[in-house]
Order: structure tokens, then sequence, then C-alpha cells
């Protein structure tokens, strides 16, 4: 094929270009959408008021932790504005592909650039533009310092500003290399690399791939951006003898000797384009090595020359018309595909990178950075927890000592006089003692928990402790006893009875009548008394209920201060870890459906 076939191909390719109407600007507002949403929701995050008081390093580590993410959220609103903004002159070239040239100075972009805006087809018009440090595009009638409406390409290659050209359907953009005179405008390159469809990294034949360079590239790879190198000023001027044949030389010559132009051996690119590629792949993983693209070298010097004089050999070896095969080939089978895909990757990346975070890199404004700092956060509260009941244990055992203590020192004093006012000594003592034990345990951990001890109370039915004698059940028969009973109350008052009868008679008749009078009645009155006995059954004092009132008195004070230890703890459980639990929650909440619906865009 003719080599300047392939130019006219290039050019009449670009009116081919079908952009595809993606989704990407409803993903753009999708995760705008998300971040807001986010960020609104973290700003309002507040600490319970309780957390505060109760322990001021979790309440301080929490809220260092909620003002980092509060930040981060902020710097994610930031940061996608800013990259809309960076992408702002894609909107304005929306129906364009975009091929952003980006190299240091004196790289020899500025002048491919130049190359292919003149050798358009007549029929097609170069519009040139500019933007500056602002992002603000201006129309403009030709680039500063250029002449014939093309780049600048002094010495100092003034690409001080984002420039660039439409030219149908593709927008060509010169961005400032890192290496620029002014630092921002390196910065801004960086910035506007993003919206990138295609990049052309040039480097100088001179010295390719130098330090800086592979830093920047290195960069750009870590970014999914695909690049294609173009190995510049491959060319060299050598002597030849002058057409005027004057050893004195003329107008043209020095001593009949010219200065020519000539482009390097194929060897020698090939060497360059070997030695390229294997520094490239040093740069960046195996499994992302389809993110490089071709690598060839050209002159654009030796071209314009060549079509300047018909010379089809100096032109073709100055590479170019492969350079143009090469874009034309991207613009015809990949176009479609990569303006469907980078501005996908662009954000994705940015998502990756400041959002997600990486494996690689630490980011500090990333959910993977927030997410360690909160598992910080949430390894001082479990081990808050953990200590929290193994107090609740050790009150438990503590009480339990302590009242059998004090219930010892007393159990010699108390009797059945004085028990009601000893165990009302004995439970104020255990209160206080409660108070000392819980309060001790708990300001291991909160810091204000005075209002709860409130809840302590005295009180209880000292009736229900009283001391009282112990009786033992006798049975007892009292038919002998009534017999004795009987016979002698009988006996008796037979005995008065005969005698008053015998009153008139002589003393040997009364006595005899009352012998005899008293015996049968106490005969009679003994048989009466044994048929009217019974067995029957009488208490008898064998001690008190001392032990067992003390027991009871024990377990019913483990019980009530078991119950009010347990009502401060739950307490202290309502005041601190709940509402603790309540903001982590809300917290991981937030940030886990942030992340899932930031992952659900792709």
């Amino acid at each position: 094929m003719n080599q300047f076939v392939k130019l006219e191909d290039f050019y009449k390719s670009l009116k081919d270009i079908k952009l595809i109407n993606n989704s990407v600007d409803e993903k753009r507002e999708l995760v705008k959408k998300y971040v807001s949403n986010f960020n609104a929701n973290i700003q309002n995050l507040r600490i319970d008021e309780n957390i505060k008081k109760q322990n001021k390093e979790i309440s301080n580590l929490l809220e260092e932790t909620i003002n980092l993410i509060k930040l981060v959220s902020n710097d994610w609103l930031k940061n996608f504005d800013e990259m809309i903004e960076r992408e702002k002159f894609r909107s304005d070239l929306s129906n364009y592909f975009i091929v952003i040239i980006f190299g240091k100075v004196k790289a020899g972009k500025s002048s491919l650039g130049n190359f292919i805006a003149k050798n358009k087809l007549e029929s097609q018009k170069v519009e040139f533009f500019k933007y500056d440090e602002a992002g603000k595009k201006q129309a403009i009638k030709k680039l500063e310092e250029i002449e014939e409406d093309s780049f600048a390409t002094n010495n100092l290659e003034c690409t001080v500003e984002i420039q660039g050209f439409k030219l149908d359907g593709m927008a060509w953009i010169d961005t400032p290399g890192l290496g620029s005179m002014v630092k921002e405008n390196g910065d801004l390159a960086k910035e506007y690399i993003q919206s990138a469809d295609y990049i052309i990294y040039p480097t100088s034949s001179d010295s390719p791939l130098q330090l800086d360079e592979r830093e920047q590239l290195k960069e750009l790879f870590e970014q999914n951006k695909k690049v294609s190198i173009c190995i510049t000023k491959s060319d060299y001027k050598d002597e030849d003898e002058c057409e005027c044949g004057s050893e004195d030389g003329c107008e043209n010559c020095n001593g009949g000797m010219v200065k020519v132009l000539k482009n390097k051996c194929l060897s020698k690119r090939e060497g360059q384009e070997k030695f390229v590629k294997e520094e490239i792949y040093k740069l960046i993983p195996k499994d992302k090595e389809y993110i490089l693209g071709d690598i060839f070298s050209i002159s654009t010097h030796t071209a314009k020359k060549g079509l300047d004089s018909s010379d089809n050999e100096l032109f073709e070896d100055s590479n170019i018309p492969k350079f143009y095969e090469l874009l034309t080939d991207v613009i015809k089978d990949k176009a479609s595909k990569l303006k469907a895909d980078t501005p996908y990757e662009g954000l994705k990346s940015f998502i990756d990178f400041n959002i997600l975070g990486s494996d690689i890199i630490k980011q500090n404004s990333s959910i993977k950075n927030i997410k360690l700092e909160l598992e910080s956060l949430e390894q001082v509260i479990r081990e808050s927890q953990e200590r929290f009941e193994i107090l609740k244990e050790n009150s438990s055992n503590d009480l339990v000592s302590e009242i059998e203590f004090i219930i010892s020192k007393y159990s010699l004093e108390i009797n059945k006089s004085n028990s009601k006012e000893m165990f009302l000594q004995i439970d104020s003592e255990i209160n206080k003692k409660m108070f000392e034990i819980i309060e001790k345990n708990i300001s291991e951990i909160l810091n204000n928990f005075d209002a709860s001890f409130k809840s302590l109370s005295t009180t209880f039915s000292s009736n229900e402790f009283i001391i009282e004698d112990v009786y033992e059940s006798i049975k007892v028969d009292t038919s002998s006893r009534n017999k004795k009973i009987g016979a002698g109350i009988l006996g008796l008052i037979a005995t008065v009875g005969v005698g008053i009868a015998t009153g008139g008679a002589t003393l040997l008749v009364q006595a005899g009548a009352t012998i005899v009078a008293g015996a049968v009645a106490g005969y009679a009155g003994g048989k009466l008394g044994e048929f009217s006995g019974s067995i029957d059954e009488e208490k008898e004092v064998i001690g008190d209920n001392k032990e067992q009132v003390l027991q009871k008195f024990k377990t019913s004070r483990l019980l009530h201060y078991e119950k009010i230890a347990q009502g401060m703890y739950n307490e202290m459980q309502n005041l601190f870890f709940v509402p603790l639990e309540k903001s982590m929650g809300e917290i991981k909440s937030n940030l886990n459906q942030f992340e899932q619906n930031i992952k659900q865009i792709f």
C-alpha cells in the first residue's frame, strides 16, 4: 500500500467512529448519590452522652473513629466532584474519541500533534482549543507561540496548558508532562489523564524511559490505564556533500558539506523497542500486561521532510505510516470498546483506590482503612466487655464472702431479745460493703455511675427473722396420776363427812369410822381417777432456732443483693455498652450498606 494512502485511510476512519451510548454518566451519578447519602448519614452521627460520661478512653476512640469517617466521607465527595470536574471536557467532547498524548517536556509530543493536525484532508476542519489550569475551556484561533495554526514547538516546548484539537470524530489532547518547568502543569496533566480513552506516551530516542518517566508510567498502570509507547526523535544528522559541489561552499552549506537528517536504522529501533518493553514489564504485574499497548519508534521530522520532498522512502522509514496504521486500527477496531470501557475503568479506578481501598497501597481515605480502625476500636470494646463479665463474677464471689464474714462476726451476739436490731445492723453493714464492692468494680470501666447506687436499699422485714425457743413434744400417761388424785380427794371428803356424822360418838368410834370411810372413799376415788386418765403430749424447750434464722437471713440477703447487683450491672449495660453497641452498629451498618451499593455498580 502507498504510504501516503495510510494517512488518508486514518483521516477517513475518523468519520466512521461510532460512539457507544453507555451508562457511565448514570453510574457516576449513582456513585455520587451513594457517597452523598453516606456522607449525610455519617455527619448526623452523634455519641451518646452516657458514653462520654462513663468511659473517656472508649468515648475518645469512638469520637476519633467517627471524625475520621466524617473526614473521609467529605474527601470522597470532594474527590468525586474534582473527578467530575476533571472530566468536564469529556462532556464537551462527548461525541469524540479522546486520545491523550502525555509526556515530559521536550519528548516530541507537540511535534506529533502538529503533524496529525496539519496533514488532515482538505475537507476536514481542525478546531484548536485549550484548557487553563482551572479547567476552563477557551476557544482560540491558534495556540500560543505556534505557527500555521499548530502547536508550539520551540525548544522550551511551551505546552504550559492543556491544549488540543478536534478533528471530525477525534479529540487530540496534548498535556504538559511531569517534567514541565512549572510543577502545577505536571499535576494538572495527572488530573486530566483520567479522562483518556487512549493514551500515547512519548519518550525520546535520545534516552528512552528515564527514571521519572518510569515512575509516571507506573502510576498510570496502577490506575488501569492502557498506554502505547511512542519512541520519538528516532533520527540523527549526518554529513553529506552539498549539491553546489564547491569546496568553498554556498549559502546552504559549510565548506561544501551539509547536515542531512536521516532515520535511525531498523536494528537500533528494534533494540530500543525491546529495551523499553522489557523495562515496562518490570513495572507491571504479569496479570496486567494487557494494559501495555503498542511500542513503536517514529520521527516526525523525517516524515515531514519526506512529505515535503515527496521522498516516499524517507517518509516510510520514519515509521509515521506505521503509527497511522496502528492508530487507525485502534479507531476502527477498538474505539467503540474503549469508549465504553475506559470511562468505567477511570470510575472503577477511583472507587477501588479512593473508596474501597487497595491491598497494595495503604489509602487512609478508604473503606478498607476505616474497617481497620473499627476493628481496633471493637477490640478495645471487647476487652472492656470481657473485663465487665469478670467483674460481675468477682462481685458475686466477693458478695458471698462478705455476707458470710459479717454474719459470722455478729452471730455470737444475736439472741431472742436483740435479733431484730442486730439483723438491721448486719444488713446495714452488708449494704455498705456491697456499695464498696460494686463501686470498686464498676469504676474500673465507668467514670460516673453514682446515680445508680441510689437503687441500693437497706429496708427489709425484720419480722421474717425472729429467734424463738425450740420445743420437743413429750407423750404423758395421766391414769396413775389421776388415780392418786381421785383417791386423795374422795378419801378426804369421806373422812370429813364421817367425822361430822359421828360427832357425838366416842373418839375411838370416830377414829375407826373415819379410817374406814377414808379407805373406802380413797379406793373409790382411785378407781374413778384411774378410769378418767389418758395419754397427753407436752412441749419441752430443747434450745432455739438461731442457726436456722441466720441461714435464712444469709440466703435472703444473698438473693437480695445479687438481685440489686444484677440490676445495677444491667443499668451499667444500658447506660454504656448498649448505646456503644448501637453507635458501632450504626456506623458498621452505614459503612457496609455503602460498600455494598458501591460494589454493585459494576
